[in-house]
Protein backbone atom coordinates (compact mmCIF):
# COMPACT_ATOMS: atom_id res chain seq x y z
CA UNK A 1 0.00 0.00 0.00
CA UNK A 2 1.32 3.27 -0.85
CA UNK A 3 0.35 7.21 0.16
CA UNK A 4 0.65 9.95 -2.50
CA UNK A 5 0.92 12.97 -0.86
CA UNK A 6 -0.37 16.48 -2.22
CA UNK A 7 3.26 17.23 -3.51
CA UNK A 8 3.08 13.62 -5.48
CA UNK A 9 5.79 11.88 -3.52
CA UNK A 10 5.04 8.36 -1.94
CA UNK A 11 5.05 6.12 0.79
CA UNK A 12 4.97 3.08 0.98
CA UNK A 13 4.44 0.02 3.60
CA UNK A 14 3.65 -3.57 3.60
CA UNK A 15 4.88 -6.14 1.07
CA UNK A 16 8.48 -5.73 -0.52
CA UNK A 17 9.97 -9.00 -1.03
CA UNK A 18 10.67 -8.19 -4.72
CA UNK A 19 11.07 -4.13 -4.22
CA UNK A 20 8.25 -3.49 -5.01
CA UNK A 21 8.13 -0.67 -2.52
CA UNK A 22 10.56 1.22 -4.12
CA UNK A 23 13.47 0.23 -1.39
CA UNK A 24 16.14 -2.26 -1.15
CA UNK A 25 15.12 -4.05 1.70
CA UNK A 26 13.80 -6.81 0.45
CA UNK A 27 11.21 -7.78 3.28
CA UNK A 28 7.49 -6.93 4.94
CA UNK A 29 7.70 -3.64 5.51
CA UNK A 30 5.31 -2.60 8.94
CA UNK A 31 6.22 0.97 8.98
CA UNK A 32 5.72 3.40 6.06
CA UNK A 33 9.18 4.96 4.29
CA UNK A 34 9.17 7.60 2.12
CA UNK A 35 10.46 6.86 -1.71
CA UNK A 36 12.79 9.56 -2.76
CA UNK A 37 11.97 9.77 -6.56
CA UNK A 38 12.93 13.02 -8.33
CA UNK A 39 10.16 13.14 -9.79
CA UNK A 40 6.17 13.79 -8.79
CA UNK A 41 3.39 11.39 -9.67
CA UNK A 42 -0.47 11.81 -9.75
CA UNK A 43 -1.31 8.12 -9.38
CA UNK A 44 -0.11 4.84 -8.01
CA UNK A 45 -0.54 1.44 -8.54
CA UNK A 46 0.68 -1.84 -6.97
CA UNK A 47 0.50 -5.33 -8.55
CA UNK A 48 1.50 -8.79 -7.18
CA UNK A 49 5.42 -8.06 -6.65
CA UNK A 50 5.37 -5.04 -9.09
CA UNK A 51 4.42 -1.35 -8.83
CA UNK A 52 3.45 1.48 -11.40
CA UNK A 53 3.09 5.33 -11.01
CA UNK A 54 1.74 7.75 -13.50
CA UNK A 55 3.80 10.82 -13.16
CA UNK A 56 2.23 14.32 -13.87
CA UNK A 57 3.69 14.69 -17.02
CA UNK A 58 1.77 11.41 -18.15
CA UNK A 59 4.89 8.66 -18.20
CA UNK A 60 4.46 5.85 -16.70
CA UNK A 61 7.25 4.02 -14.49
CA UNK A 62 7.68 0.70 -13.00
CA UNK A 63 10.01 -1.13 -10.43
CA UNK A 64 9.60 -4.20 -8.63
CA UNK A 65 9.83 -7.94 -9.96
CA UNK A 66 9.58 -7.85 -14.04
CA UNK A 67 8.33 -10.95 -14.47
CA UNK A 68 5.51 -11.40 -17.05
CA UNK A 69 6.85 -8.56 -18.70
CA UNK A 70 4.88 -6.02 -16.30
CA UNK A 71 7.94 -3.88 -16.80
CA UNK A 72 6.87 -2.95 -19.89
CA UNK A 73 10.79 -2.21 -21.52
CA UNK A 74 10.65 -5.49 -23.86
CA UNK A 75 12.33 -7.74 -21.08
CA UNK A 76 15.13 -5.88 -20.80
CA UNK A 77 15.20 -6.58 -16.78
CA UNK A 78 15.66 -10.50 -15.40
CA UNK A 79 15.87 -9.26 -11.96
CA UNK A 80 13.81 -7.27 -9.48
CA UNK A 81 14.79 -3.58 -9.59
CA UNK A 82 13.82 -0.91 -6.79
CA UNK A 83 14.31 2.11 -9.58
CA UNK A 84 11.84 3.49 -11.40
CA UNK A 85 12.38 3.33 -15.00
CA UNK A 86 10.02 4.39 -17.55
CA UNK A 87 7.58 2.06 -19.49
CA UNK A 88 8.54 3.12 -23.55
CA UNK A 89 5.89 3.79 -26.08
CA UNK A 90 3.39 5.66 -23.84
CA UNK A 91 2.33 9.64 -23.27
CA UNK A 92 -0.21 11.40 -22.65
CA UNK A 93 -1.43 8.75 -20.41
CA UNK A 94 -4.28 9.79 -17.69
CA UNK A 95 -5.14 7.02 -16.29
CA UNK A 96 -3.21 3.17 -15.07
CA UNK A 97 -4.81 0.12 -13.29
CA UNK A 98 -2.98 -3.17 -12.44
CA UNK A 99 -4.17 -6.49 -12.02
CA UNK A 100 -1.37 -9.50 -10.00
CA UNK A 101 0.80 -9.42 -13.04
CA UNK A 102 -0.43 -6.89 -15.63
CA UNK A 103 -0.80 -3.54 -16.12
CA UNK A 104 -3.45 -1.15 -18.27
CA UNK A 105 -2.45 2.64 -18.86
CA UNK A 106 -5.45 4.79 -20.72
CA UNK A 107 -4.50 7.79 -22.84
CA UNK A 108 -6.13 10.98 -23.24
CA UNK A 109 -7.79 10.54 -26.54
CA UNK A 110 -9.20 7.28 -24.51
CA UNK A 111 -6.64 4.56 -26.43
CA UNK A 112 -5.77 1.51 -23.48
CA UNK A 113 -2.97 -0.16 -23.88
CA UNK A 114 -2.32 -3.47 -21.75
CA UNK A 115 1.45 -5.13 -20.57
CA UNK A 116 2.32 -8.05 -18.62
CA UNK A 117 -0.06 -10.98 -18.23
CA UNK A 118 -3.74 -11.21 -19.82
CA UNK A 119 -6.09 -13.61 -18.37
CA UNK A 120 -3.47 -15.41 -16.16
CA UNK A 121 -4.75 -16.89 -13.04
CA UNK A 122 -4.15 -17.71 -9.75
CA UNK A 123 -7.59 -18.46 -8.38
CA UNK A 124 -8.86 -22.08 -7.88
CA UNK A 125 -9.99 -21.91 -11.36
CA UNK A 126 -6.80 -21.50 -12.74
CA UNK A 127 -6.29 -20.60 -16.01
CA UNK A 128 -7.40 -22.03 -19.46
CA UNK A 129 -5.69 -19.14 -21.82
CA UNK A 130 -3.49 -16.20 -21.31
CA UNK A 131 -1.16 -14.25 -23.01
CA UNK A 132 1.98 -12.04 -21.76
CA UNK A 133 3.14 -8.70 -23.53
CA UNK A 134 6.74 -7.33 -22.46
CA UNK A 135 5.32 -4.24 -24.28
CA UNK A 136 2.31 -2.18 -24.33
CA UNK A 137 -0.44 -3.57 -26.24
CA UNK A 138 -3.32 -1.70 -27.94
CA UNK A 139 -6.61 -3.28 -27.14
CA UNK A 140 -8.91 -3.46 -29.74
CA UNK A 141 -11.98 -1.35 -28.48
CA UNK A 142 -14.97 -0.33 -30.76
CA UNK A 143 -14.87 3.49 -28.83
CA UNK A 144 -13.14 5.86 -26.93
CA UNK A 145 -12.74 4.74 -23.05
CA UNK A 146 -13.40 7.14 -20.33
CA UNK A 147 -12.70 4.97 -17.49
CA UNK A 148 -10.39 1.71 -16.65
CA UNK A 149 -10.49 -0.87 -13.96
CA UNK A 150 -8.14 -4.35 -13.68
CA UNK A 151 -8.68 -6.60 -11.23
CA UNK A 152 -6.19 -9.39 -10.33
CA UNK A 153 -7.07 -11.81 -13.41
CA UNK A 154 -9.49 -9.62 -15.62
CA UNK A 155 -9.56 -5.77 -17.26
CA UNK A 156 -12.23 -3.76 -18.04
CA UNK A 157 -13.15 -0.28 -19.59
CA UNK A 158 -16.17 2.23 -19.61
CA UNK A 159 -16.56 3.85 -23.50
CA UNK A 160 -17.41 7.31 -24.08
CA UNK A 161 -21.26 5.80 -24.88
CA UNK A 162 -21.30 3.98 -21.19
CA UNK A 163 -21.11 0.91 -22.57
CA UNK A 164 -18.55 -1.71 -20.88
CA UNK A 165 -15.85 -3.78 -22.14
CA UNK A 166 -13.78 -7.11 -20.39
CA UNK A 167 -11.03 -9.41 -21.38
CA UNK A 168 -8.86 -11.64 -19.35
CA UNK A 169 -10.21 -14.70 -17.12
CA UNK A 170 -13.93 -15.73 -17.38
CA UNK A 171 -14.06 -19.25 -15.26
CA UNK A 172 -16.63 -17.51 -13.13
CA UNK A 173 -18.51 -15.06 -15.75
CA UNK A 174 -16.42 -11.95 -14.58
CA UNK A 175 -16.47 -10.46 -18.19
CA UNK A 176 -20.15 -10.46 -18.56
CA UNK A 177 -20.36 -11.34 -21.91
CA UNK A 178 -22.98 -14.25 -21.28
CA UNK A 179 -20.12 -17.09 -20.62
CA UNK A 180 -17.43 -18.52 -18.53
CA UNK A 181 -14.94 -18.08 -21.75
CA UNK A 182 -11.65 -16.82 -21.47
CA UNK A 183 -11.06 -13.72 -23.68
CA UNK A 184 -7.97 -11.95 -24.40
CA UNK A 185 -9.29 -9.25 -26.52
CA UNK A 186 -12.27 -6.85 -24.88
CA UNK A 187 -15.61 -8.35 -25.25
CA UNK A 188 -19.05 -6.12 -24.95
CA UNK A 189 -20.86 -6.58 -21.35
CA UNK A 190 -24.37 -7.49 -21.97
CA UNK A 191 -27.62 -6.61 -20.16
CA UNK A 192 -26.74 -3.80 -18.51
CA UNK A 193 -29.39 -1.91 -17.26
CA UNK A 194 -28.01 1.46 -17.93
CA UNK A 195 -24.88 3.33 -18.79
CA UNK A 196 -22.38 2.94 -16.48
CA UNK A 197 -19.48 5.83 -15.44
CA UNK A 198 -16.60 3.66 -13.80
CA UNK A 199 -15.94 -0.07 -13.73
CA UNK A 200 -13.90 -2.03 -11.20
CA UNK A 201 -12.99 -5.85 -11.62
CA UNK A 202 -12.40 -7.49 -8.37
CA UNK A 203 -11.01 -11.60 -7.91
CA UNK A 204 -13.37 -13.49 -9.50
CA UNK A 205 -16.50 -10.54 -10.00
CA UNK A 206 -17.36 -7.10 -11.51
CA UNK A 207 -19.12 -4.56 -10.03
CA UNK A 208 -19.51 -0.60 -11.56
CA UNK A 209 -20.97 2.08 -11.05
CA UNK A 210 -23.85 3.83 -13.49
CA UNK A 211 -24.31 7.04 -14.09
CA UNK A 212 -27.80 7.03 -11.54
CA UNK A 213 -24.62 6.41 -9.30
CA UNK A 214 -26.42 2.91 -8.21
CA UNK A 215 -24.43 -0.23 -8.30
CA UNK A 216 -24.24 -3.32 -10.18
CA UNK A 217 -22.49 -6.69 -9.99
CA UNK A 218 -21.48 -9.63 -12.27
CA UNK A 219 -19.65 -12.71 -12.12
CA UNK A 220 -18.96 -15.16 -8.79
CA UNK A 221 -21.21 -15.12 -5.56
CA UNK A 222 -19.94 -18.15 -3.67
CA UNK A 223 -19.08 -15.68 -0.90
CA UNK A 224 -21.51 -13.27 -1.77
CA UNK A 225 -19.13 -10.86 -3.93
CA UNK A 226 -22.28 -9.69 -5.94
CA UNK A 227 -24.20 -8.42 -2.65
CA UNK A 228 -27.32 -9.29 -3.37
CA UNK A 229 -28.09 -11.45 0.51
CA UNK A 230 -28.34 -14.96 -0.73
CA UNK A 231 -28.20 -16.53 2.73
CA UNK A 232 -26.70 -19.90 0.60
CA UNK A 233 -24.53 -18.35 -2.31
CA UNK A 234 -22.77 -21.63 -3.07
CA UNK A 235 -26.18 -22.71 -4.76
CA UNK A 236 -25.87 -18.91 -7.17
CA UNK A 237 -22.21 -19.04 -7.10
CA UNK A 238 -21.95 -17.67 -10.55
CA UNK A 239 -24.32 -14.60 -12.08
CA UNK A 240 -23.88 -13.91 -16.06
CA UNK A 241 -25.72 -11.22 -16.31
CA UNK A 242 -25.37 -7.97 -14.09
CA UNK A 243 -27.42 -7.18 -11.00
CA UNK A 244 -28.02 -4.28 -8.78
CA UNK A 245 -26.76 -4.26 -5.53
CA UNK A 246 -29.04 -3.52 -2.86
CA UNK A 247 -28.84 -0.44 -0.63
CA UNK A 248 -26.67 1.51 -2.43
CA UNK A 249 -27.17 5.34 -3.48
CA UNK A 250 -25.32 7.67 -4.74
CA UNK A 251 -21.92 5.95 -4.88
CA UNK A 252 -18.58 7.66 -5.53
CA UNK A 253 -16.06 5.07 -6.13
CA UNK A 254 -16.23 1.37 -5.79
CA UNK A 255 -12.69 -0.51 -4.62
CA UNK A 256 -12.10 -3.99 -3.34
CA UNK A 257 -10.88 -8.10 -4.49
CA UNK A 258 -13.13 -10.81 -3.46
CA UNK A 259 -14.77 -7.73 -0.93
CA UNK A 260 -16.12 -4.88 -2.55
CA UNK A 261 -16.30 -0.91 -0.57
CA UNK A 262 -18.49 1.49 -1.87
CA UNK A 263 -17.89 5.11 -1.11
CA UNK A 264 -20.88 7.54 -1.32
CA UNK A 265 -21.14 11.29 -1.58
CA UNK A 266 -21.99 11.94 1.69
CA UNK A 267 -18.48 9.88 2.84
CA UNK A 268 -19.90 6.90 4.25
CA UNK A 269 -18.39 3.31 3.16
CA UNK A 270 -20.52 0.21 3.14
CA UNK A 271 -19.01 -3.12 2.17
CA UNK A 272 -19.63 -7.11 1.53
CA UNK A 273 -18.44 -10.27 0.05
CA UNK A 274 -15.54 -12.17 1.71
CA UNK A 275 -15.05 -11.22 5.16
CA UNK A 276 -12.69 -14.24 6.42
CA UNK A 277 -9.98 -11.56 7.64
CA UNK A 278 -11.99 -9.06 8.27
CA UNK A 279 -11.85 -7.26 4.96
CA UNK A 280 -15.17 -6.22 4.54
CA UNK A 281 -15.27 -4.18 8.03
CA UNK A 282 -17.24 -7.13 9.96
CA UNK A 283 -16.57 -9.46 12.67
CA UNK A 284 -15.45 -12.34 10.78
CA UNK A 285 -17.38 -14.89 13.76
CA UNK A 286 -20.48 -13.37 12.93
CA UNK A 287 -20.13 -13.05 9.03
CA UNK A 288 -17.39 -14.81 7.41
CA UNK A 289 -19.14 -13.41 4.43
CA UNK A 290 -21.21 -10.53 4.22
CA UNK A 291 -23.90 -10.43 1.97
CA UNK A 292 -24.81 -7.39 1.57
CA UNK A 293 -23.75 -3.68 2.20
CA UNK A 294 -23.24 -3.11 5.67
CA UNK A 295 -21.89 0.20 6.78
CA UNK A 296 -18.00 0.25 7.74
CA UNK A 297 -17.13 2.11 11.72
CA UNK A 298 -14.75 4.81 10.49
CA UNK A 299 -14.85 8.71 12.67
CA UNK A 300 -15.36 10.87 9.88
CA UNK A 301 -16.07 11.38 6.50
CA UNK A 302 -14.19 9.73 3.65
CA UNK A 303 -13.21 10.65 0.37
CA UNK A 304 -10.93 8.00 -1.24
CA UNK A 305 -10.51 4.07 -0.81
CA UNK A 306 -7.42 2.17 -1.66
CA UNK A 307 -7.01 -1.91 -1.62
CA UNK A 308 -5.26 -4.97 -1.47
CA UNK A 309 -6.20 -8.68 -1.82
CA UNK A 310 -7.13 -8.48 1.44
CA UNK A 311 -7.96 -5.50 3.39
CA UNK A 312 -9.06 -1.96 2.64
CA UNK A 313 -7.48 1.35 3.50
CA UNK A 314 -9.45 4.66 3.75
CA UNK A 315 -8.41 8.59 3.14
CA UNK A 316 -10.62 10.70 5.33
CA UNK A 317 -11.68 14.40 5.01
CA UNK A 318 -9.34 15.22 7.53
CA UNK A 319 -6.82 13.70 5.65
CA UNK A 320 -6.12 10.82 8.27
CA UNK A 321 -5.52 6.91 6.84
CA UNK A 322 -7.43 4.06 7.88
CA UNK A 323 -7.03 0.33 6.85
CA UNK A 324 -8.83 -2.36 8.18
CA UNK A 325 -8.81 -6.62 7.08
CA UNK A 326 -5.84 -9.10 7.51
CA UNK A 327 -2.36 -8.07 8.39
CA UNK A 328 -0.52 -10.82 6.41
CA UNK A 329 1.21 -8.67 4.44
CA UNK A 330 1.56 -5.40 7.19
CA UNK A 331 -1.37 -3.17 6.00
CA UNK A 332 -2.17 -2.55 9.41
CA UNK A 333 1.75 -2.32 11.24
CA UNK A 334 3.80 -4.36 13.08
CA UNK A 335 1.36 -5.71 15.53
CA UNK A 336 -1.95 -7.51 14.72
CA UNK A 337 -5.16 -5.76 16.56
CA UNK A 338 -7.77 -7.75 18.56
CA UNK A 339 -10.34 -6.67 16.35
CA UNK A 340 -8.71 -6.27 13.01
CA UNK A 341 -12.24 -5.60 10.94
CA UNK A 342 -12.01 -2.17 13.09
CA UNK A 343 -10.32 0.71 11.04
CA UNK A 344 -6.61 1.48 12.34
CA UNK A 345 -5.17 4.58 11.82
CA UNK A 346 -1.96 4.86 10.31
CA UNK A 347 1.30 6.88 11.22
CA UNK A 348 2.77 9.03 8.51
CA UNK A 349 5.28 12.28 8.78
CA UNK A 350 2.52 13.84 6.43
CA UNK A 351 -1.03 11.75 6.46
CA UNK A 352 -2.92 12.43 2.78
CA UNK A 353 -4.08 9.90 0.87
CA UNK A 354 -3.57 6.05 0.45
CA UNK A 355 -3.51 4.93 -3.17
Amino acid sequence: MCRLDKTGMLSCWGQNLKGQLGNPRFALQPEPQTLRFNRPFSMMEGGADHSCALTTAGQVLCWGDPAMGVMGDGGARAQPDIRPLTVPGLSAIVQIRSGFDGICALDAIGKVFCWGAIGRSNSRQRVREFRTYNRPEPMPLPEPAIHLGFGPHHACAVGASGAAYCWGFNGMGALGDGTVTDRMRPVRVLNLPEKLATITPGYLQTCAIAVSKRVYCWGANYENQLGDGLRNPAEDATRLRPGRVPGLENIVQLSGSSHTCALDASGRVYCWGYNEHGSAGQDPARYPNVPVPMPVALEAPVVELAHNEWGMCALTGSEKVYCWGSNKAKLLGERTPERPWLPVEISFPQSVAAR
